[in-house]
């Protein structure tokens, strides 16, 4: 039985509860730079700041929720690094039971196709932590080019790992 396709929504604050699935569980944000939440109050805190991030920046793409049929299933953007030289950065992560089915290249292919429309948009770069293979293959798979290897480039709690730097150029 085919599902209907992933769509993109602006995140909102309203989606704290929906959103616990993800920052509550340390297996979906151990290999990023979000922190493990406890509780939805916590939760609602940090999304008040961060959906402020980028607002109204030309190279701002996000954060979006990730809808599969109607079930919340993960977040991603594009976030403007430097608008000067047209560059933003991917991101994405998933709930933990959503991983596997191919919804993290099928987000991320919708948000490249968004980011072809902009000309000010040059260059997307992303990271993955090179333990984090599922991340990286998704990348290469997409088109992004590995430009550079961090030697213990991420560190997080008992985490040191090699960081990749990808590179998608629009141009």
């Amino acid at each position: 039985m085919p599902t209907s396709p992933l769509t993109l929504q602006k995140t909102t604050r309203e989606e704290r509860s929906d959103l616990m699935a993800i920052f509550s569980d340390p297996a979906v944000v151990q290999y990023t730079n979000f922190r493990q939440m406890e509780d939805v109050e916590t939760l609602g805190v940090f999304l008040d700041r961060f959906l402020q991030i980028g607002l109204d920046e030309p190279l701002q793409y996000g954060p979006y929720s990730i809808y599969r049929d109607a079930t919340l299933i993960g977040l991603c953007g594009l976030q403007q690094k430097d608008r000067a030289d047209g560059s933003a950065e991917l991101w994405y992560l998933l709930r933990k039971d959503a991983w596997g089915n191919g919804y993290a290249k099928q987000a991320a292919e919708l948000l490249l196709a968004q980011g072809r429309t902009n000309p000010q948009l040059k260059s997307i770069y992303a990271e993955a932590v090179d333990i984090n293979a599922g991340s990286w293959r998704i990348l290469e798979n997409l088109g992004f080019v590995q430009t550079d290897l961090v030697e213990n480039g991420f560190a997080k709690g008992e985490v040191l790992a090699d960081l990749r730097v990808y590179v998608y150029r629009l141009l």
